[in-house]
């Protein structure tokens, strides 16, 4: 790679900068944030950050890998974290595209795909996480206890423990907040009747002192020991998870780019000092044990196209036990691993009600893209086209059964007929492609980069825990569920070639907030749709509800496991 002094002297400059304060001050400034996120409406400096989570791991470690780091203190200061995020900012803008005659069809799918992979992290609820490990990783429990000492469950439990030490610290550093006068003191603020330092000298001064600590030590709560998981856990277990999934400060210089691997994604806790630990990311710790340990079973010649075939699998599982949820009625028929051509087997169809879905599931991987631009178009059409585009081509197969309006057997895999169909009973067939990699706006708008027959229709093509997200909303939190869902079907294929989004899940929080907009805009051929990041924020709502009904818990039960006077 041709060296880039321009870029160079930026980073250079970034770490100069940041490296002279302490790791754990400046660790825990930002994880406090990733913690207890901003809201991103308001006018702050935080703010002036493009992607908190990416950016924010960035500095923690240039911080903590930095040659020499120093000792200052890391505060709450505006100038200074307007400054951090205008350096990141200028280093993350050196790989997109600089002059707008380059803009290329070719250099601006590529920034997307490139953006989508190095700017966003992963894009999930905890507990589709968990869930991943327990069903991926369960067949292969042998190994992972050989390798690494810690069975499937620990691995989830010890992440729910964390967040439970965690939550009642918080809960105990917060109990002040909770005073009448604490309570008749955040009012005199907020109504200017009184300034901070006026109003402070007026409280009690047990709730005073907790006050200011707490703004002394904002991470205090992200704070932990071993001591504190083994009151639950087993302490061997405890020590080796700790081994495995932290970290500590140390020279470091391989990492230097925003688009390095950064290692805290794999060990998302900051060893401070001895039995002393840091939560950097707490909902990264799922992230990683999947990273860590699919890695290793993958590099395992003798087990890699076992594991590989089970997660595909499981993908398959998964998609039809959601789509039997919520089509959960006596006019609705599934048929799995069915044949309509011998020797080309087909994942799900779903008939229900004079409409035909056809589901194809794709587990093919998303590999890291290239720099360059023609490598990385090359790498990005292969992944694309083993998993969309595959996807496409699978359901089309069915599609033209329903196009010729002949009558068709559907069969399993000795041939047997399980159902003859009619095209002319159905007035709508719709093709869904699930992916179990996310694949951003390239996934958003198949136009970009999906082949077809000029007459279809497009495909929706969506990843795997959206999907889950968007069925379980409908499901739960509106009326005429199936309905909807079909009527989603129907206008989003219309989006393609004049949509930009980053995540499906924009899309349809868009539909769910404003159903008659959404159809005005997908009939809007001549204009561009651009839908907002913040539109997930529909589901982010009910999920802090306990609106979304996964089947896996993020968190164990409180009295099960201690009490408050243990901590």
């Amino acid at each position: 790679m041709i060296r880039n002094e321009k870029l160079e002297n930026k980073i250079d400059d970034l770490i100069s900068e940041v490296s002279k304060y302490d790791p754990e001050s400046f660790a825990g400034f930002f994880a406090y944030f990733i913690k207890r996120r901003p809201e991103d409406g308001d006018d702050i400096e935080l703010n002036k950050f493009k992607s908190k989570l990416k950016d924010f791991l960035y500095l923690i470690a240039l911080n903590a890998f930095a040659e020499k780091r120093g000792t200052e203190s890391f505060e709450f200061n505006p100038k200074i974290l307007g400054a951090l995020a205008d350096k990141v900012n200028e280093i993350r803008s050196h790989y997109h595209i600089q002059k707008f005659e380059d803009y290329t069809e070719e250099a601006a799918i590529h920034e997307m795909a490139f953006r989508n992979y190095f700017d966003n992290g992963v894009l999930s609820y905890v507990e589709q996480d968990l869930e991943k490990i327990r069903t991926v990783f369960l067949p292969f429990e042998d190994k992972i206890i050989e390798a690494f000492g810690l069975d499937v469950d620990f691995l989830i439990e010890a992440y729910k423990a964390t967040e439970l030490v965690t939550k009642i610290r918080f809960d105990q550093l917060m109990e002040f907040t909770h005073a009448q006068e604490f309570n008749e003191f955040h009012h005199k603020i907020h109504s200017k009747q009184a300034s901070f330092s006026e109003a402070i000298k007026q409280l009690p001064e047990k709730i005073s002192d907790a006050l200011l600590s707490f703004h002394a030590k904002t991470h205090a709560y992200l704070m932990f020991s071993k001591e504190d998981l083994y009151q639950t856990l087993d302490n061997g277990k405890v020590d080796k998870f700790l081994e495995l999934f932290s970290f500590k400060p140390t020279s470091l210089k391989s990492f230097r780019y925003y688009t390095d691997k950064n290692p805290i994604e794999t060990a998302p806790i900051l060893e401070i000092a001895e039995n002393k630990y840091l939560h950097i990311c707490q909902k990264q710790i799922p992230i990683a044990v999947y990273r860590r340990i699919y890695d290793f079973l993958s590099g395992d010649k003798s087990i890699k196209d076992k594991i590989r075939r089970h997660r595909e699998k499981q993908l398959e599982q998964k998609v039809a036990a959601m789509f039997k949820s919520f089509f959960r009625n006596s006019s609705s028929f599934f048929y799995e691993n069915y044949f309509v051509i011998e020797g080309f087997e087909q994942d799900l169809l779903i008939l229900t009600k004079g409409t035909a879905i056809i589901v194809e599931t794709k587990a093919s991987k998303l590999r890291e893209p290239f720099r360059d631009m023609q490598k990385a178009m090359v790498r990005l059409k292969d992944d694309f086209k083993d998993s969309v585009q595959h996807g496409y081509d699978q359901g089309k197969r069915v599609k033209n059964f329903f196009n010729s309006r002949n009558h068709f057997p559907v069969k399993d895999k000795n041939g047997n007929t399980l159902y003859t169909i009619n095209p002319s009973k159905y007035h709508s067939v719709f093709s869904i492609v699930v992916t179990l990699e996310r694949f951003g706006s390239l996934q958003t708008d198949l136009n970009l980069l999906l082949r077809k027959d000029e007459a279809d229709n497009y495909p929706w093509s969506v990843y795997i825990d959206d999907l889950e997200i968007f069925l379980l909303t409908l499901k739960h939190h509106t009326r005429n569920s199936q309905g909807k869902f079909l009527d989603f079907l129907s206008t989003r294929k219309l989006l393609h070639g004049h949509i930009y989004a980053i995540d499906e899940l924009d899309v349809c929080g868009f539909y769910l907030k404003y159903p008659e907009k959404f159809k005005t805009y997908a009939k809007t051929t001549d204009t561009l749709c651009q839908f907002s990041v913040y539109e997930q924020a529909y589901f982010d709502e009910i999920y802090h509800q306990g609106g979304l009904r996964f089947q896996e818990e993020p968190m164990p039960d409180f009295h099960r496991y201690f009490g408050r006077n243990k901590f």
